[in-house]
């Protein structure tokens, strides 16, 4: 911000000395922001590092702090499906009360029903970003172009009856097994 007060006071950009030492304060201000941008980019990439460095270390239980909600009752790190078993949620805060119930999953396992993973919805949003620029920029083929593309693709995938697997019971007990949670 201090250099954007400059600049209205008539500073210019690119000179090795400025003619007024009224500026100074501002540009120290400015160099301390800098400074402090700098050390927050940095601490950021020492998170990163640290984190991949320390990842095994780092996985600490699917509950390290007595949470409420149920994105806290999965595992750490966590497995390919939500739950080892459907649980029935009445509240925002439902894993609070399954533990103030005592509640335990269930080692009687089932197989749990997963969908597929699709780039359907990538290469819609492809299309919709050409359609976006040719609507823009009227280039009427490539709209309409861009458009029906959209519209098959979308259609296409309403064909696709591959979309869901299985995971086996004994993968669940394995996972279970690796990292059981409350």
């Amino acid at each position: 911000m201090p250099l954007y007060a400059l600049g209205l006071m008539g500073v210019t950009r690119r000179i090795n000395q400025y003619p007024d030492p009224a500026w100074q304060p501002y540009f120290i201000i400015a160099a301390f922001g800098a400074v402090l941008i700098l050390l927050g980019i940095l601490s950021t990439f020492i998170g990163f590092y640290v984190s991949v460095r320390d990842r095994k270390a780092l996985a600490c239980g699917g509950d390290p702090w007595n949470a409420r909600t149920l994105e806290w009752a999965t595992q750490s790190p966590p497995a390919p499906y939500n739950f080892p078993q459907e649980i029935q949620v009445r509240g925002r805060d439902e894993f609070w009360r399954m533990k103030q119930d005592g509640f335990v999953w269930s080692t009687a396992y089932q197989p749990i029903h997963m969908p597929k993973g699709t780039a359907t919805g990538v290469y819609i949003a492809g299309f919709a970003l050409v359609f976006g620029f040719a609507m823009v920029w009227y280039i009427w083929w490539l709209a309409t172009l861009s458009f029906v593309a959209m519209i098959a693709i979308g259609i296409g995938h309403t064909f696709n009856y591959n979309r869901d697997y299985y995971i086996p019971v004994q993968d669940v007990v394995a996972t279970e097994a690796k990292g059981a949670v409350a």
